[in-house]
């Protein structure tokens, strides 16, 4: 029952975050949204991405000021659920969707509701379904419903103190590394992250693609003065070179074709807090100029506006290149790349720390299980020797993944749901992401074929054999996700949106009551 289990997550959710997003997934269950979120409100107005599903994961920490978002604006001064209906107001979560790239489609569903403690508002909950009726069947009592419990959650401590067996898996006790790793390598970017985080200069991250960068950016926040502020994540390589400095900087309304309001760029999000420029090696020259100035003045420009506006926000910036080479060729100014080359902190790629890959899977497998939830994973010897002796090439980004694929497969073998059970991985079941046995069988070129086998088991059309496949694929998901549509799609590779909706067509779900006249 998703209410039921939204209602159980206040009591067994360690922490803020992960009850609210337990609750988000529970209101999913009942509902056809593309995404959902949860923002929290700030002492200045501002109200900032605190839980979210079917965003993408750069929108952790997003900032955004009411004033200039209507949809946000009337959010906040309403009493109760609000649909917006009027397709000419921007949605702030615009080019945000998993899946979705550019604009969501101006019609489509919306609503929020404001997140009340004590008459004070502390924050909303939203609902986006690029369906036009995708929300028609959430009653408002309902959403009010949810949107109590979110308020609820969000009087929970935002990180209290976890059980033993969980601090040795999942959160790092007090005094613990700000990144995980044992080894000499993560040791020596351990003692960087301690004296550079304090301190108000920019910092480079260099590294491997996947090698955690990020974390490393996190920790230089969480352990610097700006902790309470917002730390703001933007993939400088996930931006079209033209829209670049508008979601930098920000721009007036008018400033260009589609800017139907104004909007506040990443820099004035993180007011007083952490900008992590992820893959800053991509950015135009256009944009070197621009955060060159921000380094240089502390101001920014939005585009359209004729002043400067003044900004205090640090920089952290990541890159895989090697920004050297791109100076010399041409790509990367010189002197934003010296303002940024301080002091940089290079994270070296997992392949040489071997010794911190159990740690890791242990981790990992542990955050997993907690998301499928099951009570533990396990790994025998076996399956721990086979990751640790893997090269990686992907770094600690594949090796998680490879873990969640092996946790999945696990499950879809036992033909069960991972729900409150003990899972122990096996090499059988680490073995094809970690490398061993993962090439197809040689299959020995057939003689002639005899027609009296082809008379014995009559050949049908592709499509057919196609369309059956896919039914069986999709009913081992379902059946291993329990019915849950975003834990189908995600063991398919799929969206939640699209897993929901082919089932339908295949006859493995109900569909949606026709819309009442």
């Amino acid at each position: 029952m998703p209410l039921l289990d939204a209602v159980l997550s206040l009591s067994e959710a360690p922490a803020r975050h992960e009850a609210l997003q337990r609750i988000l997934r529970a209101l999913a269950r009942v509902t056809a949204a593309d995404a959902l979120s949860v923002l929290t409100a700030a002492d200045d107005g501002s109200v900032a991405v605190t839980a979210q599903i079917g965003l993408s994961p750069a929108t952790r920490g997003l900032c955004f000021r009411p004033a200039e978002h209507p949809r946000l604006r009337r959010a906040t001064l309403a009493t109760g659920p609000i649909r917006f209906l009027d397709p000419s107001e921007p949605d702030p979560y615009s080019g945000w969707l998993l899946g979705n790239a550019g604009e969501i489609h101006p019609i489509h569903a919306c609503m929020a509701v404001p997140l009340r403690v004590e008459d004070r508002l502390a924050g909303l909950l939203t609902l986006d379904a690029c369906d036009p009726h995708g929300l028609r069947d959430l009653r408002d009592e309902e959403a009010r419903v949810f949107a109590g419990l979110c308020a609820a959650a969000l009087r929970l401590d935002a990180s209290p103190a976890p059980a033993p067996e969980a601090r040795r898996l999942v959160s790092p006790a007090p005094g613990a590394p700000a990144v995980p790793g044992r080894s000499a390598g993560m040791q020596r970017v351990e003692r960087e992250i301690a004296v550079l985080a304090p301190l108000p200069l920019p910092v480079l991250v260099t590294g491997e693609t996947g090698v955690g960068k990020e974390l490393v950016a996190r920790a230089l926040h969480e352990r610097s003065p700006r902790a309470s502020r917002p730390l703001v994540v933007v993939n400088c390589a996930a931006i079209p070179a033209a829209l670049v400095e508008s979601e930098l900087f920000g721009h007036r309304k008018g400033a260009f074709t589609g800017a139907t309001a104004a909007r506040a760029g990443r820099f004035e999000a993180a007011r007083g807090g952490t900008v992590f420029l992820d893959e800053v090696g991509e950015l135009p020259l256009a944009a070197q100029a621009q955060l060159l100035r921000v380094l240089q003045e502390g101001e920014i420009q939005p585009v359209g506006d004729d002043r400067a506006h003044r900004v205090e926000a640090r920089v952290v910036a990541a890159t895989n290149r090697d920004l050297r080479r791109e100076v010399d060729e041409g790509r990367f100014r010189a002197d934003l790349f010296h303002r940024l080359w301080v002091y940089p902190i290079c994270v070296p790629p997992l392949r040489e720390r071997r010794e911190d890959i159990p740690a890791l899977c242990e981790r990992f497998a542990a955050g997993f299980a907690a998301e499928l939830g099951a009570r533990r994973v396990d790994f025998t010897e076996a399956a721990l020797r086979a990751l640790a002796q893997h090269d990686w090439p992907g770094n600690v980004r594949e090796l998680k993944h490879a873990v969640e694929r092996a946790v999945l497969s696990r499950t879809v073998a036992d033909g069960e749901s991972a729900a409150g059970r003990e899972l122990v991985l096996r090499l059988e079941d680490v073995a094809p992401w970690a490398g061993e046995r993962s090439r197809a069988p040689q299959i020995e070129p057939p003689g002639p074929w005899p027609l009296d086998a082809a008379r014995e088991r009559p050949v049908e059309p592709l499509a057919e054999t196609l369309e059956r496949a896919r039914r069986e694929a999709f009913a081992r998901a379902f059946q291993a996700a329990g019915g849950n549509a975003a834990m189908a799609g995600r063991l398919l590779g799929l969206s939640r949106s699209f897993a929901y909706k082919e089932a339908v067509r295949l006859g493995l779900l109900p569909g949606p009551e026709p819309q009442r006249r």
